[in-house]
């Protein structure tokens, strides 16, 4: 179950018809629930990876509007990748490419201070791995 984002995010930016089509490696009609899954997973996983060891507590509460777009637009991307016969020479995934940009840009920006996302603040110090608690 994903913390940020559904299926009808990604729809919602890259359209139901490609989202079912990419996610699809059998070639079937219709999306494939647990690829798609994965994605959002991997996107979300992505985008709290970049903000650890930061300001803010992860997972992320309330869930801001900018971190939906950047898991949604991410976990889109990584099935339009991932798909078969994904080529990098392809005309749209240049397209493509300028949306990852951006992504990584806006988050370089709320990482280092120049934006704030609306979320919950650390109050002390967190941990930034595995704690054994006896």
């Amino acid at each position: 179950m994903s913390a940020y984002i559904a299926q009808t995010d990604l729809e919602d930016i890259f359209g139901r018809d490609n989202i079912a089509v990419w996610s699809n490696l059998d070639g079937e009609t219709g999306a494939d629930a647990m690829r798609i899954a994965k994605a959002i997973e991997a996107a979300e996983e992505e985008v709290e990876n970049r903000f650890r060891d930061g300001k803010y507590a992860i997972p992320f509460s309330p869930v801001a509007k900018k971190i939906k777009d950047w898991c949604a637009k991410l976990a889109g991307l990584w099935l339009f990748e991932n798909r078969p016969g994904f080529k990098s020479s392809d005309e749209t995934w240049e397209g493509f490419t300028g949306m990852k940009e951006s992504v990584d840009l806006e988050i370089d920006a709320y990482t280092s201070g120049q934006r704030i996302l609306p979320c919950s603040l650390i109050d002390g110090i967190q941990p930034s791995a595995p704690v054994v608690v006896t």
